[in-house]
């Protein structure tokens, strides 16, 4: 019996069972916890427990600003504070413009932030002011906006008829709304419908006449074919579909010559290529009516005589 239980004993102990039923050894000193043995938070990096708490709160914040509705409110004051408001306006070529239009137009709130401005808005907004032809909105972190405008040139004085307002046009033929200023006056006239996009041949045409240009004072494009010039003495001169140009040099050097558009006439008609006709003013031509009424007179009181 003895021999039994003392055989039994050693089987245990074999096996790393101490004489308590404890396993023999591994110090407990040395044992690993069952956690750890798992792997589940072993490779974690120190701090990331914070970390996560950090979110955690930030998501709930954003959260809360969501249901709110003031979140872009809450990221425009925080972006603002660190250093993003806007705090100067740059804007580049503006002549006809208003400074004060352009600013009014940008819709700077005070605080803004140059993160959460929309600068395609704001270029879509320039671009209904009537000088704007294009625009560039560039924004220049940290708090600078910058504003690059290309301007319309006005080109010409344009009536669509005689009776109708006079309009600034560029170029291109496109009107320039706003209030005539007196320093436009030196800009061309033209009248006439389509006129408008036919400026820069009226005014190449008169560049080649500088005598006859200084004296025009409107052109008129008649059924979209062809030039009358108003004169600042008031005759009209009527140029041709065909060869204009050889027609206004011709009358520049025939009033060069015996000074015709001085005369008593109000129209020069240059439409025909072999002559030039005249229309006498009204006293002009009584005066003419009168003088050939005298001679023919004359005339027959000497055949009468003879």
């Amino acid at each position: 019996m003895q021999s039994m239980k003392t055989s039994w004993t050693k089987r245990l102990v074999g096996k790393g069972f101490g004489p308590f039923g404890g396993r023999r050894g591994v110090s407990r000193l040395h044992r690993r916890p069952v956690w750890r043995q798992a792997d589940l938070l072993t490779n974690l990096p120190r701090g990331v427990g914070l970390f996560a708490s950090v979110a955690y709160l930030l998501a709930w914040g954003a959260y809360g600003m969501v249901l709110s509705g003031q979140t872009l409110e809450v990221i425009n004051d925080s972006t603002a504070r660190a250093g993003f408001a806007i705090s100067a306006v740059r804007i580049t070529g503006q002549r006809e413009s208003d400074e004060g239009d352009v600013l009014d137009t940008l819709s700077i709130h005070s605080g803004q932030s140059l993160f959460l401005y929309d600068a395609n808005s704001a270029r879509d907004r320039l671009k209904t002011l009537p000088w704007v032809q294009s625009v560039s909105v560039m924004k220049l972190y940290p708090s600078t906006l910058r504003i690059i405008l290309e301007e319309r040139v006005p080109s010409a004085l344009w009536q669509r008829s005689i009776s109708e307002p006079v309009q600034i046009v560029d170029s291109a033929g496109n009107i320039i709304p706003g209030r005539i200023e007196a320093r436009y006056a030196r800009l061309p006239r033209v009248v006439g419908e389509g006129a408008e996009t036919r400026v820069a041949e009226i005014t190449s045409l008169l560049d080649d006449v500088p005598a006859l240009q200084k004296r025009v004072r409107a052109s008129m494009l008649v059924s979209h074919r062809r030039w009358d010039l108003f004169l600042d003495n008031g005759v009209q001169v009527m140029l041709p579909e065909a060869d204009p140009l050889k027609a206004a040099e011709k009358l520049q050097a025939l009033d060069s010559k015996s000074g015709l558009l001085d005369r008593d006439i109000t129209v020069v008609d240059l439409r025909l290529p072999d002559r030039v006709a005249v229309r006498l003013t009204d006293e002009a031509a009584k005066a003419r009516a009168d003088l050939v009424t005298a001679r023919n007179k004359a005339l027959k009181k000497r055949e009468q005589d003879a």
